[in-house]
């Protein structure tokens, strides 16, 4: 659970899970540091609610945590890319907390863990397929809905295609990097 007042990283902060990480957080009262790459993504981030924005391109991502945290590192990262775990675990504060959601990233998820053990960080993977079937998890996902339908969170849709043009819905996908989702319609 986030509590107001700490600090957050969230990669892939321009994707689906991040955007609505960074609105989520920024509403909790928390510090939002947002990690993508563009100055159009930047804007539309800090618009949204993160405090900091971090061009992964441009900037290594632990120094500009070190420097937006003034050393100390976040109290939580949300990471649904799954290769860049082992600057989250860098980025991540003495009993800071690390939730990985996914592997975007589609690579190895080997980190060594003796540096979070050390500093008695906690590592949480989260899969949604099977916790669907819990009542809190269902719960949760209505909240959001409600959330959207009420305003406070904004679903960002990057760009519509005809479900005829689903291969040219995929492929932008792949190699436009969008700024949240793509939505194909019959």
């Amino acid at each position: 659970m986030l509590r107001h007042g700490e600090t957050v990283l969230i990669q892939a902060a321009a994707g689906g899970v991040g955007l609505a990480a960074v609105q989520l957080a920024s509403q909790a009262g928390a510090t939002v540091i947002a990690v993508a790459s563009g100055t159009q993504r930047r804007s539309r981030l800090l618009e949204l609610g993160a405090d900091y924005v971090v061009d992964r391109t441009e900037n290594n991502i632990v120094d500009s945590v070190r420097q937006y945290t003034h050393g100390t590192g976040v109290d939580l990262v949300i990471d649904p890319v799954g290769t860049t775990l082992p600057a989250s675990l860098s980025a991540l504060a003495p009993e800071g907390r690390l939730v990985f959601v996914g592997n975007a990233g589609g690579g190895s998820l080997t980190v060594d863990l003796w540096l979070p053990m050390q500093s008695n960080q906690t590592l949480m993977g989260v899969f949604m397929g099977p916790l669907f079937e819990r009542a809190g998890v269902r719960t949760s996902v209505d909240d959001m809905l409600q959330a959207v339908a009420a305003g406070r969170i904004r679903v960002v849709i990057d760009r519509i295609f005809p479900l005829a043009n689903a291969a040219a819905a995929h492929e932008y996908a792949e190699t436009a990097k969008p700024l949240g989702r793509i939505v194909m319609k019959p």
